[in-house]
This record gives structure tokens, sequence and C-alpha cells, in this order.
């Protein structure tokens, strides 16, 4: 939500700023808010030059507000008491400070009747409704990282058969479906239905891509929070998985070593068999290098390698004692890849593991 002032309100706050900032330059005397004011402007200005954003990569300039508002409100009140010592009436300056925060009163309604910043954009409350309506013992719900903050905020206490999400899957529902997979197959029994509590992600096509055995049905559409089922899980979902398991193991690994990798058109494919939990705990760095380093983000070109270092429980998932994760490639073209396990120690990292693919160009 962009919160900003109407049109008309800031017309007249800059123009009485503005007036203000003159009248104080003529008398030769700063004006110490006029001088807040310019200073917190020219600092946002030049942070945008040189992009250094106070939160990051989002350009917010809320943190402006305070001394914007403050300026605003001095600026009115002076243009009204110089109106009325110019006049010679002394009810004019009250009475031009009444009609200006009347004018601010109606513009702020009338903005807000059209972006309400108090308007609901969640439809949690009506998901967990159908869900604690719907849902049967043996079922499973899986609710990914968008939808889960949302339901936690209603929900006194999680049932059993919940499970919410902490794979970052903004961009890609492969992620989030890798997750979920993990916790279907890790359990004794495979649900009978899953319910898929999302956004708007494509979360059809990527489950299409695993074969027409697998039949998700979107229940709720549309909304901010949507809810997909897959009906026939216990038929075919596991099965699925090892067909697509064994789909992207098949041929001679690129790397032998902890985890076997293996390279799947533009993907990176990890497996380990045997496997259990505690082999996934450290994390795993990913280092690539390209053929061209501007192929790089902006901010990794200074490195001369793109870094994806990744977490198994985003990435992968456990089943019948194999571990299998996969990672999408960008893009560009790579000459190196570098890849292994590692953990913190005292004063750096240690490798568990590390592996190198060369790629022909």
């Amino acid at each position: 939500m962009d919160y900003h002032l109407p049109p008309a309100v800031a017309i007249l706050a800059v123009g009485a700023f503005a007036l203000m900032l003159m009248a104080s330059l003529k008398r030769r005397r700063s004006d110490a808010i006029a001088t807040l004011a310019l200073l917190a402007i020219g600092i946002a200005i030049f942070a945008a030059i040189l992009t250094i954003y106070p939160f990051g990569g989002y350009r917010q300039n809320i943190y402006l507000g305070p001394v914007i508002f403050l300026a605003t409100g001095v600026s009115i009140h002076w243009m009204a008491d110089s109106l009325a010592a110019l006049t010679r009436r002394e009810w004019l300056a009250p009475a031009l400070a009444a009609v200006a925060a009347g004018a601010i009163a109606l513009a702020g309604v009338g903005d807000m009747q059209q972006d309400s910043p108090y308007e609901k954009h969640h439809n949690a409350k009506a998901v967990l409704a159908f869900l604690e309506e719907n849902v049967e013992e043996g079922d499973m719900v899986y609710a990914n990282m968008f939808a889960a903050p949302s339901m936690k905020f209603y929900q006194d206490e999680k049932p059993s058969n919940y499970h919410y999400g902490e794979a970052q899957c903004w961009s890609a529902f492969e992620r989030c479906t890798q997750e979920m997979f993990g916790l279907v197959v890790s359990r004794p029994n495979v649900p009978n239905r899953i319910f898929l509590v999302h956004g708007r992600e494509s979360i059809l096509g990527e489950l299409e891509l695993l074969g027409e055995q697998v039949s998700v049905e979107r229940v709720i559409a549309g909304k901010d929070i949507n809810i997909s089922l897959i009906a026939n899980a216990k038929e075919s979902l596991e099965a699925a998985v090892r067909s697509h398991y064994e789909a992207l193991v098949a041929g001679e690994p690129a790397v032998r070593a902890d985890f076997d990798i293996s390279l799947s058109e533009n993907t990176l494919v990890y497996v380990k068999e045997p496997c259990a939990r505690a082999d996934t705990e450290a994390m795993f760095f990913l280092h690539l290098y390209p053929v061209d380093v501007n192929d790089l983000p902006d901010h990794r070109q200074q490195h001369g390698f793109d870094n994806l270092d990744f977490n198994f429980a985003g990435r992968g998932v456990i089943f019948g004692g194999r571990c299998l994760a996969t990672v999408a490639l960008p893009e560009y073209d790579i000459a190196r890849i570098s890849t292994g396990q590692y953990v913190r120690v005292e004063g750096g990292f240690d490798h568990l593991w590390e592996g190198e693919i060369r790629l022909e160009q």
C-alpha cells in the first residue's frame, strides 16, 4: 500500500513550503523546519542517486513522513499568519487554518474511499473456515510461506495435520512443491487428500509436470490466498515422486561425492542413497563462474561468480532412504560450477565435501 498526500493537499503544502522558504531566505534567516525538511529530502535524493536505500532493495520513502508532515503543517500555519498580518484581520489566521484542516480531512476521506489503507486484502478467515469444514482425518494441509502467516494469525492452535512451509518460492513454486513432497513421503502413511494453501503462483502447472496421474483441482481461486486439492494423493503422488526421481538420476553423474551431482538440461540435481536427514543439515554452497562476468547480476560482478548457496529443506525431499535436491540454473553461459556442503567453524568455514563441474563452451 502506498501512503501519500492527496494531490490537492500536496499542491497546497508544496506551495506553502515554497513561500515559507522564500520568505526565510529573504529575511536571511534560516528556518529550522525548512532546513530540516530540505536536509531530509536532500539526503533521500543523494541516496537514490547512489542507490543506497534505508530498507535495502525496497525503495520506500515512508521514513520521510514525519518531517514532511511537520513542514507542511508549519508552512500552512505560516501562510495563514502572513495573510492575517497583511490584511490586518486577526480572525483570518484561525479561519484559514480551519479551512486548510477541513480541506485536508475531506481530501483524505476521498482518497481513502478509493484506496483504503485498512482494506482487508487476505481472505484467510474464509480459507480457514473452508478447511475446518472440509479437511478430514487422514488429509494433510500444506500452506506455503506466503499463506502461512495469515493462517497462523487467525488460528488459536495448529492442527497436527497442518504444515506451514518455510521454502521461499515467490517466483517459482518448485521449491514449495519439493518441500511438500518431502513432508508427504516422510510420513508413515501417504495422506488421502492434500489441500495446498498458496498464493497466486502457477502451482497447477508445476504439478502437471509430474504426470497425468496427479489430479489437482483449484477449489478456491482468484483470491490472495487460494486452495488447490490433490484428491488422489495416496494412489498417485508417491509413485509420481519416485518416477520423477528416476528420470532425474538417469545417466552417469558429473560429480561423485557425498552427493552425486548430475546436470539435467538446465537443472542441477543432487542425489544421495542411502541418505538420512542428518546428511542434509549442513548448508550447500553453489558457486557459478560465467563465461562472461558481465552476465552476472550487478552486485556479483565484483566477485566474479554467482552465489546460489541453499538449504536442503527448501530444495529437496527425502523418501525411501534417498535424498534428492534440484536447483534451476540461470540462463547465462556457465564455464565452471563449484559446489559442496560446509559448516561454520571459528574463523571461517569447513567444507565437508566439494566437487566441480567444467562445462564445454
